[in-house]
């Protein structure tokens, strides 16, 4: 008996770590971000910022993303907008950088956005942000996060 329930004690335990820190958690309600509740979806470097680079952050709501410097709203893009949201060969801090391209006005142009994501166990807004891209422009070529592309 000594001997099962020093297997099973240990092994339930590692199945519950597993279970609620290191699979998503496509199920909690603030997963996905409400309309007007701004979750962000960037990460400060303080290095690049001496530098004068990473100036901007990136929010994202249920209908939009945000570029946002300091308190001032830069750039409004609708999640319907966004036609790729992809990984790039770029790593900073451990981190891919992953770019943002979609098409501004009537006249469609196309510009893009690099963004060096925040995803962590406990940080998933990032993961959060792809998905309400996915059911904002199903047509968008969003990849999927893999721990090779983070």
């Amino acid at each position: 008996m000594h001997i099962f329930l020093s297997f099973v004690l240990p092994l339930a335990l590692v199945i519950l770590l597993i279970k609620y820190f290191f699979l998503p958690m496509f199920k909690r309600d603030d997963f996905f971000a409400a309309k007007g509740e701004l979750k962000k979806i960037s990460i400060d470097t303080p290095l690049l910022k001496r530098l004068g680079m990473n100036m901007e952050d990136y929010y994202y709501d249920a209908e939009f993303l945000y570029q946002k410097r300091k308190e001032d709203i830069l750039n409004t893009i609708s999640l319907g907008q966004i036609i790729q949201v992809r990984s790039t060969g770029t790593m900073i801090s451990n981190r891919r950088v992953w770019q943002v391209r979609y098409l501004t006005g009537a006249s469609r142009t196309e510009k893009t956005v690099s963004i060096l994501h925040n995803y962590s166990v406990f940080n998933q807004d990032f993961a959060g942000f792809l998905s309400a891209v996915r059911a904002a422009n199903p047509e968008a070529e969003v990849e999927k996060m893999t721990r090779l592309r983070l």
